[in-house]
Order: structure tokens, then C-alpha cells, then sequence
């Protein structure tokens, strides 16, 4: 007999009959924890009948409802398990039907990629059995274009399913499903044509003729067929912004543009009330679930002892004989196991004066820590102070050049500690960026030039010659972080003469090149019975103790970093004349560099940026770098609600957003931003590593992340790659209005 009597019937040759029906009508009355109960009984009960056809249609099915809770990742599992019953089965309906979950689940979850690769197979099947799914999907392919912001796409696909729904007889199709879902021919014609009009005025840009298409929908009508939509209130918001937009721009009229307004205010307000209660419910219902399955898994073990507990009296005796057996090879290794206490408490004792020794080498590396940190911190103390007493303006700027100085010391130095923490239990990932070896080079030189002239140092670069137009694909920030490591390295051992970094060309090819890098001083060497420890951090004491007061991390560092690179580094010395430092690394060469330099085109007119930040120093020092940049200005808030209300007040071109603050945070801020103003270009100003955040920021809907602190060149050049050319775009419900 079947047990799952609300979703499966069995029949007289026991087969079961899944009961669809059923099943989405506790979807459609978002009974989901229910269904997906008596999913998992439909599960394990056609597993322990072998019923292949029922236990790849309650797959499917459960995919389907986890991926409304927003748990795409396990839907996408049980939607594969299915379409792999079904392809071994060559059940082609299954196949459809599984391969339409997975384009529901990838188009929600954002996962273009992966939709894109089964589209058109989705498409071919549902069009050879002449399936309704066909044009399912195809608006799936529709809201997909719409997310990622492809209008002409989003236009030509709208334009297809339009035109095939006018020349198709629904009631000649070969429905997946025992039964017809109802106003589905009106409610995908009310769809297609929505998003054709949203296409073709986005690609108006906003202009007036855009719009035709859009007010020949009808509101109740498209209302009428958004009953099932879970975002339904955001479409309904959409098309009215549209609607202020076109009164606001092209018609001037203020009433009818105030109406409009009112009306797409109040649903964006039911959205965002919807949205958050149904992510308390998913969060609820997901808990509930994982339990409910825990609890399902837990009876069928209970019903798998109950009858094995018939076979338990029968090799009772045998149990007992191994038991008895098991107990004497304790004893036996019991009394072995007295005889090896001595040594095993030698073994201890050496362990734990091994551990006090590499606690004493921790503490020392603390106390060197200390005074590292220290010196600096005293150095920017007292310089700061003599620069206010001070009246001669060359004074003035040696001490400010120390200043920096001290300053970059300091930086790098906590750099170096959170790195080798950080890299000690992953791997370092590189962004790669198109930029010029050159460059990197001098902002290394610039670094670190107060530090060599305090000491008499000359600072010498040679970079083999190549084609001004060159450029590399490296990751900046950890590149120049291994050559000011080696620089300062190189500066801390040497009294006097020079230091050099050099460059040469080793190979080339059409879409690569091959350098070697190279750090040489002047200064005390290294002995060769020292090369074992040289890039070990803490255990380089040897260094540390006798010839300076370095913290012992940044050779570490480099040769971490360089395995990053699939390089290595190398030394020759001599004692008491100096030491060169050595490694090759392998760089692509950039492709696509004329978009790169027109993005940092000067606009067109004033660019109007806005700075988000709690602390008011950063405010000020972001202030006057915005506006050390000609053709912008800047507005600053320290609060993260009031800079929600002057985004919607007022049209700025480009937002700096800092992470950490209090009451409501920039992931927090930005996605409130992004729901009513999808274009505007979002920049993370923080302090927090920018690998460890950015996934966490692309989903919350920033474009880039700028780490503090940085450099003003760099600053500078993706605030202008981002000013763009600066039209005046309209703020609207976009990616997340789906």
C-alpha cells in the first residue's frame, strides 16, 4: 500500500500515482512546510519500493518549493537528482519539466551563467513535445534579461513569446502537468507585454515615444494576473514610476506626475513589507524543514532496527562470543598500554618544554611588536607637534615628509600583521587589473623614498624598455606590497650606499611576458647557515636580535604572496657587501585597452557625489579629495537613513558608502538604495579587507570596493571611470523589482 495518501495513490500492479494536483494547490496556498512533508514521505517511500518515476517527480516537486523559500542551492540538488531519474528513465516530460526547475531556481538565484548553458536544451525539448513549458520558460528568459539589464534582449524576446502565444492553440498543447493551470495563456500575455514596454522605454531612454507600449497595458488587467506573483507589488510600483517618470519629463504635468508617484510609493511600500515578512517565513519555515527531515530520517532508522531486531535474537550467541573476545584484547592492550606510560610521559614532558619555547618566542616577537609599533606612533606624535610650533615652511615639510613617512611605516606594518594571519590558513586571490609595471614601480619608489633618504640611502630603478601602450594584467595592491616589503627589508639592513630594484624582460610571447625582479642593497647580508629560516615568520630571530628592530613578517609575506603568483623567490649574499633578491613571475598581457582609457573621460558637467560616513575626519579628508578633482563636487552625511532620504531628494551621480556604521550599516543602506534607484553608481569606501567583503558587498549592490587607506592617483581614477558622461539617468525600481 502507498503511505502517502494526500499526495499518492497506489494502484492494483502497486504503482503510485502522484498527485500534482494536490501538491500545487498547497503551494498556491503557501502551505509550504506542509507540502514539503509530505514530499519527504513521498521520497522515502518510493526509495523503499523502488518506484523510480515518483521519487524523481517528489524531487522535482521539492526543489520547486525550497526554491520559493530562496534556498536555491539545495533546490538546484534535488532538481539535478530528478532530471537524472528522468534521463535514465528517457522520460522526456520529466526531462522538461526537471530542466524548467533548474531555469526557475538559476534565473531567482541570479545565476546567469548557469542558465544561460541550459536555456536553449530547456527550450528544444519543451518544443519538441509541444509543451506549455515552452513559453514558461521563455519568460523566465524574459526576466532574466530584465535583472541583468539586457533591454534589447529583454525587447526581442518579449516581441517572440507575444507573436507565439497570437499563433498558438493552447488547447492543442501537450501539457506536463494532469491538469491546466488556469489564465495561463492571459497571464503569460500580460507578462510578455509588460516587460516588452518596460524594454522599449528603458531603451527610449526615457524619451516620450518609448512609451506607447506601456500605457496600452491595462492596470487591473495586469494586476489581475500578478495574483500568484510573490512580486507582484513590485511590478505594480514599477509601472507606475514609469508612468511619474513620463508626466515628470516629457509631459510637465505635476498632478497626474504626483498621482503616479503616491500610487508607486504605496506598493513599493507593500513590496518591502512582503519581502521582509517573507524572509522571516523562509528563515521559519527553512529551520522547521531541516527539522522536520531530521525527524523523518530518525523514524525510518527506528523502523530499520524494529526489523532487524528479529535477526538480533538469532546471532545473539555470536555477539556474545565477540564481545567477550573484544574485552580480552582490551585487557591485553590495556596492561601493554601501563608498560609505555614512561615513555609517554617523556614524549609529554619534551612536548611541553617544546611549547614553552615557542611561547617565549611569541612573547619576544611581541615585545619587538611593541616597539615597532611604538617608534612610529611616538614619530607622528612629535612631529605632528613640531610642525604646529614650527614657523619655517622647509622645516615644516621635512618634518611633514617624515611624517608620511612614519605614517606608510606603520601601515605596511599592520598590513604585514593581519596578512600573515590571514595567510597562514588560505590562500591569497588576485584581482587582476590591467596596469603598467612602471607605474607599480614608482608608487613603490614613492613609498618608500623618505624611509632611504632619513638614512643617507640612494634609491636606484632600472625597467627594460617596452611599448608605452603595454599593459599587464596584476593584482596591484599585492604586488606592491611584495617589492615595499623587500624595499624596506633591503633599507632596515643597510647603513649605507644604495638600494635597487630592477626590471627585466626574460620572454615574450603574443599574450604573455615573463620578468625578473630584482632588490638589491648594499647592506650587512646574510650567512648561508641562515637561508633555512630567512622567510620563516617568527623563527628570523637571528635578524631580529642583532642587526635591527624589524618584526620578522615581511620576507614571510613576500613568498607567500609570490606562491600566489606560481612564483618563487631566491637570494645570493654576500656578508658585510650586500644581498639581491630574486623572482620571476609570468603576466598576461591586457586586452580591450581603449574601453579602459575612455571610462576616465572627464564629464560632461559638475558631478555630484555624495559621502557616507559616521566618522567626520574620513568626511573631510573624502571631501577634499573629491573636490581636489576638477568638475566634481561633494555633499557629506553621517548618518545612514538620512542619506537614504537625500538620495531620494535630490540627483546625485555617484555615492562613496562607508560599511561599518552605527544603526544601519552600508550593506543595509544600499540595498534600501537600490530598490528604488538601480543605475546609480555605489562605491564601498572602507577599511576592511576588500577580498574578505566583497561578495557580501556585490550582493548588497555595490559596484567596487576602494580600500582605506589609498592612494589619491588611483582614487581618482575610478572615481572618474565611474563619473562616466554624466547624463542625467531616471531613478527607477530595476533589478530587484522582479
Amino acid at each position: 500500500m502507498c503511505a502517502q495518501e494526500p499526495l499518492t495513490k497506489a494502484d492494483s500492479s502497486f504503482n503510485c500515482a502522484f498527485d500534482t494536483y494536490k501538491l500545487d494547490l498547497l503551494v498556491k496556498n503557501d502551505s509550504l512546510y506542509k507540502a514539503t512533508l509530505l514530499l519527504n514521505e513521498a521520497i522515502s517511500f518510493s526509495q523503499e519500493y523502488n518506484l523510480k518515476p515518483t521519487e524523481a517527480k517528489s524531487y522535482n516537486a521539492l526543489g520547486n518549493v525550497l526554491a520559493k523559500l530562496s534556498n536555491f542551492k539545495t533546490a538546484e540538488s534535488y532538481h539535478k537528482k530528478a532530471f537524472k531519474i528522468y534521463d535514465s528513465l528517457n522520460d522526456k516530460k520529466g526531462i522538461d519539466r526537471s530542466l524548467s526547475g533548474l531555469l526557475y531556481t538559476y534565473v531567482y538565484e541570479k545565476n546567469y551563467k548557469k542558465f544561460d548553458s541550459i536555456f536553449p536544451k530547456a527550450e528544444a525539448v519543451s518544443k519538441a513535445l509541444n509543451s506549455e513549458i515552452y513559453f514558461i520558460n521563455l519568460e523566465y528568459k524574459i526576466k532574466k534579461d530584465y535583472f541583468s539589464n539586457d533591454n534589447k534582449s529583454m525587447l526581442a524576446y518579449s516581441k517572440i513569446g507575444l507573436e507565439a502565444l497570437n499563433s498558438t492553440d493552447f488547447e492543442k498543447l501537450n501539457y506536463s502537468k494532469s491538469y491546466r493551470t488556469e489564465n495561463l495563456k492571459k497571464n503569460l500575455f500580460q507578462s510578455y507585454q509588460y516587460h516588452r514596454a518596460l524594454a522599449k522605454v528603458k531603451l527610449s531612454k526615457f524619451k516620450a515615444n518609448g512609451y506607447d507600449l506601456l500605457f496600452l497595458i491595462n492596470e487591473e488587467k495586469l494586476k489581475t494576473s500578478l495574483d500568484t506573483d510573490v512580486n507582484s507589488y513590485r511590478k505594480l510600483a514599477t509601472f507606475n514610476y514609469y508612468k511619474y517618470i513620463y508626466y515628470t519629463n516629457n509631459i510637465k504635468n505635476l498632478d497626474s506626475a504626483t498621482k503616479y508617484l503616491l500610487k508607486s510609493d504605496a506598493y513599493k511600500y507593500k513590496a518591502l513589507t512582503n519581502v521582509e515578512k517573507q524572509n522571516n517565513r523562509n528563515g521559519e519555515l527553512i529551520s522547521k524543514i531541516i527539522n522536520a527531515e531530521q525527524e523523518l530520517k530518525l523514524s525510518n532508522e527506528v523502523r530499520n532496527q524494529n526489523a532487524r531486531n528479529s535477526e538480533i535474537f538469532l546471532i545473539s550467541t555470536v555477539v556474545m562470543s565477540i564481545a567477550l573476545i573484544v574485552i580480552l584484547t582490551i585487557f591485553y592492550f590495556y596492561f601493554k598500554a601501563r608498560k609505555n606510560i614512561v615513555n609517554i610521559n617523556e614524549a609529554l614532558k619534551a612536548s611541553n618544554s617544546k611549547l614553552k619555547a615557542i611561547d617565549k618566542d611569541r612573547l619576544e616577537f611581541f615585545s619587538v611588536l611593541s616597539h615597532e609599533l611604538r617608534t612610529p606612533i611616538y614619530g607622528i606624535s612629535g612631529l605632528a607637534t613640531l610642525i604646529d610650533q614650527e614657523n619655517d615652511d622647509t622645516k615644516k615639510q621635512s618634518y611633514l615628509d617624515s611624517l608620511i613617512s612614519s605614517s606608510n611605516y606603520m601601515s605596511i606594518l599592520i598590513d604585514n600583521i593581519l596578512q600573515a594571519n590571514r595567510l597562514k590558513f588560505e590562500k591569497k586571490n588576485l584581482r587582476l587589473k590591467p596596469d603598467r609595471i612602471k607605474k607599480i614601480v614608482g608608487h613603490v619608489l614613492s613609498t618608500v623614498a623618505i624611509a632611504a633618504e632619513n638614512k643617507g640611502l640612494e634609491l636606484k630603478v632600472h625597467i627594460d624598455a617596452s611599448d608605452d601602450n603595454e599593459y599587464i594584467l596584476i593584482d596591484k595592491v599585492a604586488f606592491s606590497q611584495i617589492l615595499i616589503n623587500l624595499a624596506y627589508n633591503a633599507i632596515r639592513y643597510t647603513k649605507k650606499g644604495s638600494i635597487s630594484i630592477n626590471v627585466f624582460e626574460q620572454e615574450r610571447t603574443n599574450d604573455e611576458v615573463t620578468l625578473r625582479f630584482e632588490i638589491k642593497d648594499t647592506g650587512i647580508g646574510i650567512k648561508e647557515e641562515h637561508r633555512s629560516i630567512v622567510f620563516s615568520a617568527f623563527e628570523n630571530k637571528a635578524f631580529l636580535n642583532k642587526n635591527s628592530s624589524g618584526s620578522g613578517l615581511g620576507l614571510y609575506i613576500v613568498k607567500t604572496l609570490l606562491e600566489s603568483h606560481n612564483a618563487d623567490i631566491d637570494f645570493v649574499s654576500t656578508p658585510n657587501e650586500g644581498t639581491c633578491f630574486f623572482f620571476d613571475i609570468e603576466f598576461k598581457l591586457s586586452k580591450g585597452l581603449e574601453q579602459r582609457i575612455g571610462a576616465s573621460i572627464l564629464p560632461k558637467r559638475d558631478v555630484r557625489v555624495l559621502v557616507v560616513d559616521d566618522n567626520k575626519i574620513n568626511l573631510l579628508i573624502t571631501q577634499k579629495n573629491i573636490e581636489k578633482i576638477n568638475g566634481f563636487s561633494c555633499e557629506t552625511i553621517a548618518n545612514g537613513r538620512e542619506a537614504i532620504s537625500l538620495v531620494k531628494q535630490k540627483d546625485f551621480d555617484m555615492i562613496l558608502m562607508d560599511i561599518n556604521m552605527p544603526d544601519m550599516d552600508g550593506y543595509e543602506v544600499t540595498k534600501h538604495i537600490r530598490m528604488f534607484n538601480s543605475h546609480i553608481p555605489i562605491l564601498a569606501l572602507t577599511a576592511l579587507n576588500s577580498a574578505e567583503i566583497s561578495t557580501k558587498a556585490e550582493v548588497a549592490g555595490f559596484d567596487q570596493i576602494i580600500t582605506k587607506p589609498y592612494i589619491f592617483e588611483d582614487f581618482k581614477a575610478i572615481i572618474l571611470t565611474y563619473a562616466g558622461n554624466n547624463e542625467n539617468y531616471c531613478s527607477i525600481i530595476d533589478r530587484a523589482a522582479i
